[in-house]
């Protein structure tokens, strides 16, 4: 599939921020889980190029609290996937009890 070149300016599709950083820090401490989330989708979207130049020089704190971030929701993630087995196994023998009774 061949790329669509666009004739619209680079400097027109600079838009103003809709958070300051101030915002983000709000959002972190009033929704951990929805802020990792957010992160964790966010940075799938990036390149590797752009995540290096995001997270070089100074902003190492930057990247630890990125990886504190994605470890927070790989860790609710998998105790997502443990709570369903169990609803799952639950709703089994609710089938079972059901059939038996039939």
């Amino acid at each position: 599939m061949k790329a669509v070149e666009h004739d619209v300016p680079v400097a027109a599709l600079d838009f103003p921020p809709l958070m300051t950083w101030e915002d983000v820090m709000q959002d972190e401490l009033e929704d951990r889980l929805g802020f990792a989330r957010r992160a964790t989708l966010a940075l799938l979207t990036q390149s590797g190029e752009q995540l290096v130049a995001g997270f070089a020089g100074g902003n190492r704190r930057g990247l630890e609290g990125a990886m504190k971030a994605v470890a927070l929701f790989q860790a609710h993630l998998q105790e997502m996937e443990r709570l369903a087995g169990m609803a799952e196994r639950r709703m089994q023998r609710v089938g079972e009890a059901l059939a038996a009774a039939d």
